[in-house]
């Protein structure tokens, strides 16, 4: 919920009917924009009552500190994750500065830009004033836009974004760091500036559910069903070796025994599955239905909720596909940097990633259809999902700390279709699912830049929400389709 507050100018000899008509007309279309984008809007004048003193010859705005009080009263008892201060024309300073002590939400000022009112002259005052103040971070660290209401909603939706994120939890089945990278290993009480939670629980969880469903005559009825449904989705490649009915109806059992252990949780924004070793050696089988399945909308049980998925407990990158996941609403895409070069950078996650990005189609059948299931080339046993996904833009991001500092990376990618020629090059991993991006950088520059070997992405131009998710979050964004910014990460200018 974003919730919407106008000002107005409390002198008496200010009062003009015509002022306070463009004030409402001002406000009630910037609500209307907003809705229109799907966003749910607390109109804070209206439940003060204004619309009626307007009919009345009264104010329109907040014209005094008891209004401005009994606004931020009303905010701070609702689910609003942000305020957006209308600033049409001009108010005193001070009545926002209280308003945004006591609410204590990410604030935007706005005015369009009708040159016949003061709103540039309110914006600049209140901001600076509210510097000068520096009553809570909200004050220090608001953002200010005029005449741009596309700019309006991308605030708007990074400001919810950042809101789920903080109040839900991450769950992570095993714990990092996997196969010795430190950059798995985190600041897990920093990270609670960004997470609500995580919750940590032993791949021993799943693999005793796992067990059971395999072991119980009742139980292994979903087990054979779900079996039967990929073999009637999808393309399955049985070779007597790494894929074997057995091992198959071990990953179904991983995947539902997952399942479950999430639906025993409350509250959960994604989930990361550690597997390596412990499961794809140990236990003898790789988890890879958990990071096909979760971040879809369908399975063999019927339709489901999108969960975003990772693997290896990569906690920052799960944060990355979570974030990627409530700004545009889409199923986001994990995946390893498989290879790249001037031209292009290739991610292929190691064994599965959301089969949505098999054909990217709103229908799961259609993309169902585009997977194939065959042999692992790792792990002691299971199968690898196979797909190419199609071109399209898509907006790529990644969270990653360097020297203890936190830096979230992003850039629109073009999507290329993976050729003949690319495909003829392919050896190791050649079963796993594959996208293929345009490098914004030169290889050399992508290869110095990147503070991770994983990625996510999620179709569509979600940059200017990245660069106010960030902002939120305290941590600088680096755009690496900006040259300028690469080299000053670099520390070469």
């Amino acid at each position: 919920m974003i919730a919407v507050v106008t000002f107005t100018d409390p002198r008496q000899t200010a009062l003009s009917t015509e002022c306070e008509r463009v004030l409402m007309g001002k406000h009630s279309a910037l609500i209307e924009e907003l809705r229109k984008a799907g966003f749910e809007v607390l109109d804070v004048n209206e439940r003060l009552g204004k619309y009626e003193a307007l009919k009345a010859g009264k104010n329109f705005g907040i014209d005094s500190m008891e209004e401005s009080l009994k606004a931020a009263e009303i905010m701070a008892g609702s689910s609003a994750s942000g305020i957006i201060a209308g600033l049409w024309h001009w108010t005193e300073s001070n009545l926002v500065t209280a308003l945004v002590r006591e609410t204590k939400r990410p604030l935007l000022l706005y005015a369009d830009d009708d040159p016949a009112w003061a709103g540039t002259t309110c914006i600049t005052s209140v901001g600076a004033s509210l510097w000068e103040s520096a009553v809570n971070e909200y004050a220090l660290n608001h953002v200010r836009l005029k005449g741009d209401v596309e700019k309006v909603k991308a605030w708007a939706r990074a400001v919810e974004a950042v809101s789920k994120l903080s109040r839900k939890s991450i769950l992570l089945w095993g714990a990092p760091y996997t196969l010795g990278m430190e950059h798995l290993m985190e600041d897990l009480p920093r990270l609670k500036r960004i997470v609500g939670d995580f919750i940590m629980l032993d791949q021993y969880v799943l693999v005793k559910k796992a067990e059971e469903l395999l072991s119980d005559e009742r139980l292994q009825v979903r087990v054979e069903e779900f079996y039967d449904w990929l073999n009637e989705k999808t393309e399955v490649k049985f070779d007597n070796a790494m894929l074997t009915p057995e091992a198959l109806r071990r990953q179904i059992a991983l995947y539902l025994a997952a399942k479950e252990s999430w639906g025993e949780q409350k509250g959960i924004s994604a989930v990361s599955i550690k597997c390596q070793p412990e499961l794809s050696e140990i236990y003898g089988v790789t988890a890879c239905l958990i990071p096909a399945l979760f971040p879809f909308n369908l399975d063999a049980e019927g339709e489901k909720e999108v969960v975003p998925a990772t693997c290896e407990g990569d906690v920052k990158g799960t944060i990355s596909s979570a974030l990627l996941f409530y700004l545009s609403g889409k199923p986001p895409l994990f995946g390893d940097i498989k290879y790249v070069d001037d031209k292009v950078v290739m991610i292929a996650n190691c064994g599965a990633s959301s089969l949505y990005y098999a054909r990217m189609s709103e229908n799961p059948e259609e993309n169902l259809r585009a997977t194939t299931i065959q042999g692992q080339c790792q792990g002691a046993s299971g199968g690898a999902l196979t797909y190419r996904t199609p071109p399209a833009q898509f907006t790529v991001a990644r969270l990653i700390r360097r020297g203890g500092g936190y830096y979230l990376l992003y850039f629109l990618a073009e999507g290329l279709e993976i050729t003949e020629e690319m495909e003829s090059k392919l050896k190791w991993g050649k079963q796993w699912p594959h996208a293929a991006i345009k490098n914004p950088l030169d290889k050399e520059k992508f290869l110095n830049v990147m503070g991770a070997n994983h990625l996510s992405l999620v179709p569509g131009d979600f940059r200017e929400e990245l660069r106010f998710a960030a902002r939120l979050w305290g941590i600088k964004a680096v755009n690496l389709e900006d040259s300028r910014a690469v080299k000053s990460f670099l520390g070469e200018e």
